[in-house]
């Protein structure tokens, strides 16, 4: 239950497909369990057929453990779009191992009384690093210019005619030009430059305690978030020291050792906050599965979900949180069937629906088995940033929300005036639909706590039909 995770930037780790709109670790496929044999068969006859016309040698490795119970991976120094084709081309189907990333976002806007002060620091003036990662001739294979790539719609039904992540007229609005965005730390899907190394400020910021209203402990609910971790010894917040945290891995503030905030350190401390704020006395474990540049890939997610589904009923969580994700035109196999056995299980599974402005299906949130959460800003509004569509089953606030963080961390960034924009002391401000869905991990504890089983808290409290709606984003999930 301690998976090894990476660290550091990812650019030996994270390849994406045309136009960003799917990100993959190279060399590694995934095929079901029952056609694994034969695939096996196919790649080697390639590999050796390879081998011999060109004195190219290629490795080729099939894991002994299954992923998610069901799924088989090879790995090795194969390009990967090359080794999926012709797997596909054999009738055997196979996809990538995909990379997911966490959905925080947005410094804060330029509205929030302390946002002079934080644009105007030159920490947050870094240059992106330059890279002509599109002109590699990958892109140019045929399996790519394939048209379900390149036309594959998003179901909203709004005509919005996106094909993909980044096909949404979104990123051509000029709302891009507003100087919230000029210095925010984008998705990996709609900036190149963060697509090669993962590098960017992180959008945290420091906040001040909240004065937190005494609220009624919950007893006996089991909560699990699969994320960056909780923050390791000597950076643990204490804030609200009632909360009962069991973590799997340490966070750091900065693994790559360079003096600043790395982009997503901190996100499952954060998140474990924003539940106990809400609704304090939960068990939660925080899980790391997340990098703290904030990606991580489906084989290991889906593999802790299985393991998640495997435990017997008295250790198994009631609600988890997933607080990531990624795009796929063909799906994510492997992640879909480790949520489906969880759900089949009793637990509820809730997951951010992205920060990309798009309808395009953000995976895990339009799983069937997940409730997807889209954020609203202060005045109950969509966030701007916010992705939407029939997919999303609810939606919370998301911007300016005030969580723990780590204590005792001051990074290299300079100071302005009285404002030094990354000296933590237990606690931040965030925004992203990485932090509206644990306000709905939190209302559905507490219905968990008032006896309701993980599915009939749900029911009740996300698909009856007599609760407050918006289009596109869900119910409206308050919490007192």
């Amino acid at each position: 239950m301690d998976p090894e995770r990476e660290t550091g930037s990812w650019q030996s780790r994270v390849r994406f497909g045309p136009e960003g709109a799917f990100a993959y670790r190279p060399g590694e496929i995934l095929v079901g369990a029952e056609v694994a044999d034969l695939a096996y068969e196919t790649l080697a006859g390639w590999v050796e057929r390879r081998a011999a016309e060109t004195d190219e040698r290629i490795d080729l490795h099939r894991d002994e453990a299954l992923v998610a119970g069901a799924f088989v991976r090879f790995t090795g120094s194969f390009e990967t779009h090359e080794a999926v084709e012709r797997l596909h081309g054999n009738g055997i189907l196979a996809q990538v191992n995909h990379v997911l990333f966490a959905t925080s976002c947005c410094p804060p806007h330029p509205a929030d009384p302390c946002a002079g002060e934080y644009y105007a620091s030159p920490f947050y003036a870094n240059p992106f690093y330059a890279n002509p990662f599109y002109a590699n001739p990958f892109y140019a294979n045929p399996f790519y210019a394939n048209p379900f790539y390149a036309n594959a719609g998003c179901g909203c039904g709004c005509g919005c005619g996106c094909g993909g992540a980044t096909a949404n007229p979104f990123y051509a609005n000029p709302f891009y030009a507003n100087p919230f965005y000029a210095n925010a730390s984008p998705s990996p899907y709609s900036d190149p430059s963060v697509q090669l190394t993962g590098s960017r400020s992180s959008s945290a910021r420091p906040a001040k305690a909240p004065a937190l209203a005494k609220k009624t402990p919950v007893q006996g609910v089991r909560v699990a978030i699969l994320d960056t971790g909780w923050a390791d010894t000597g950076f643990a917040p204490q804030g609200l020291p009632a909360i009962k945290v069991t973590p799997h891995g340490g966070d750091q503030p900065d693994e790559d050792g360079d003096g600043f905030l790395d982009p997503a350190a901190g996100h499952g401390t954060f998140i474990g906050g924003v539940i106990e704020q809400a609704t304090p006395g939960c068990d939660i474990e925080i899980i790391e599965i997340l990098s703290t540049y904030g990606d991580g890939d489906e084989v290991t997610i889906s593999n802790v979900l299985h393991a998640l589904s495997q435990r017997p009923e008295k250790e198994r969580p009631d609600i988890v949180n997933l607080s990531f994700g990624g795009y796929s035109p063909l799906g994510m196999g492997a992640l879909a069937k480790a949520i489906a056995d969880l759900a089949d299980a009793g637990s509820a599974v809730v997951a951010s629906a992205g920060n990309d402005s798009t309808c395009f299906p953000m995976f895990p949130a339009s799983l069937p088995h997940v409730v997807g959460v889209a954020a609203l800003d202060e005045n109950d509004d969509a966030a701007v940033f916010t992705n939407y569509g029939p997919w999303v089953r609810a939606c919370a606030r998301g911007t300016n929300v005030v969580s723990l963080f780590f204590d005792n961390f001051n990074g290299a960034g300079p100071k302005e005036k009285n404002y030094d924009p990354d000296k933590f002391e237990g606690w931040a401000l965030w925004s992203g639909t990485s932090f509206a869905a644990p306000a709905v991990v939190a209302a559905l504890a507490r219905a968990v706590a008032g006896g309701a089983t993980p599915h009939q808290a749900v029911a009740d409290l996300i698909d009856d039909e007599n609760l407050e709606r918006k289009p596109m984003l869900g119910t409206v999930v308050k919490l007192a």
